[in-house]
């Protein structure tokens, strides 16, 4: 019996190794590729996790591992959005703290209205115009991330604008999830009614956390940085625990934390230390399942079944967040090729739309499988539309983030 288990617990630990080498080999392969033609390697790394979802690997991905890919997922996105916090220059931000309100708003809002229009201009019920104005409204703050990290503009002007108005977005994806929920019957009205009185007590955490991390971290002498660095992703963790648990979703305590962790730690050695060790485990390790859950959740079938209905989803997508961008002209001293580039980048999709688009395939009878597909286009499009327009307006345009 135990020469049983062993044999076992050895070859579910081979299919994870496997699934481990497979998935981030063609990852690299496909990054590498695209890279030699002079196109970013998101693209190659994207394209890599179609690749994954064609038929043929149906059998190779079991429940076991749609788990372990949708696990690693999402602790990408958090890795991601705490690293980010620890780079993004508040002073910068300051200065454009405006700019970040108009566009974050604008951008959800306009998106929403035509989706919604939309989705009741072709018959379907309130709710599912509901879920379909949702999904083309926000924005995916792990895919911009990666493009402005690779091209090293993430601390510029405009960098930095796109990365706070987009975690502002994930205000509205929570307010989004949360209407839904009640809409389905997963939730009550009293998870909204306690809502505001959950993020009083986050952020009240979040001060007390400012005035104690300081001392905290000050505790820790050793010259070596691995301590420092497992201090850092326990604080990341814990808050993005904590944001979870206070109904806020763990992306918005990862970014917080992040901006802590920067706040905190007073020798910049230690600070890049820790951003070189996150940089390396979130990008080798772990993004390339993010990639590959993108895949595994498109069906190609049914784009020739519905072209129109895809090519109008799409482009509502895309026309909504440059009018989002656009808009605020009038407002600010942005110029119009910043505002253009800023819509590009607000337009990328990303997990929190697969989600909400599944909760209302599983919880809402007869919700339109081809509505369902033409979301998970458009995610996998736009998020494969800003990093060839990012190296467009970057070489054409060279000063364009200051």
């Amino acid at each position: 019996m135990f020469a049983v288990l062993i044999t076992v617990l050895g070859e579910e630990m081979i299919h994870v190794l496997l699934l481990f080498f497979v998935v981030i080999l063609v990852t690299f392969v496909f990054g590498e590729i695209f890279f030699r033609f002079h196109l970013p390697r998101i693209i190659g790394q994207i394209i890599a996790g179609l690749f994954f979802g064609l038929p043929f690997f149906t059998g190779f991905f079991s429940l076991e591992s749609n788990s372990i890919i949708l696990l690693l997922s999402q602790l990408g996105i958090i890795f991601l959005l705490i690293l980010t916090g620890l780079e993004i220059e508040l002073k910068k931000i300051k200065s454009s703290s405006k700019d970040v309100l108009l566009i974050a708003f604008s951008s959800v809002l306009i998106p929403f209205v035509l989706g919604f229009g939309f989705a009741l201009f072709m018959g379907y019920s309130l709710i599912v115009a509901f879920v379909l104005g949702a999904c083309l409204s926000l924005t995916s703050e792990a895919t911009k991330t990666i493009v402005l990290m690779q091209k090293n503009v993430l601390k510029t002007r405009l960098g930095e604008i796109m990365v706070v108005a987009g975690t502002a977005d994930d205000i509205f994806e929570l307010l989004f999830l949360a209407v839904l929920l009640v809409l389905v019957g997963s939730n009550t009205g009293q998870g909204l009614v306690l809502l505001p009185f959950e993020i009083i007590g986050f952020f009240v955490v979040v001060f007390i956390a400012l005035k104690l991390l300081p001392r905290v971290i000050a505790l820790f002498k050793q010259e070596s940085v691995d301590n420092y660095f497992t201090l850092a992703i326990l604080i990341g963790l814990g808050i993005a625990l904590l944001s979870s648990f206070l109904s806020l979703g763990p992306i918005i305590g990862a970014l917080i934390a992040g901006l802590l962790l920067q706040k905190a730690i007073k020798s910049e050695k230690v600070e890049h230390a820790i951003e070189s060790h996150l940089r390396a485990v979130t990008f080798a390790l772990i993004i390339p399942f993010f990639y590959l859950s993108i895949g595994l959740n498109f069906n190609s079938n049914v784009i020739g079944l519905y072209p129109l209905l895809f090519f109008v989803v799409l482009f509502i997508a895309f026309a909504g967040k440059m009018l989002g961008a656009l808009i605020v002209k009038p407002f600010t001293k942005l110029k119009t090729n910043q505002l253009m580039l800023i819509g590009w980048g607000m337009n990328s999709r990303g997990l929190t739309e697969l989600i909400i688009i599944e909760v209302a395939r599983q919880n809402i009878p007869g919700f339109p499988p081809q509505l369902y597909a033409a979301v998970v286009f458009t995610t996998i499009i736009t998020t494969l539309a800003f990093p060839l327009v990012l190296q467009f307006y970057l070489k054409n345009y060279p000063k364009i983030m200051n």
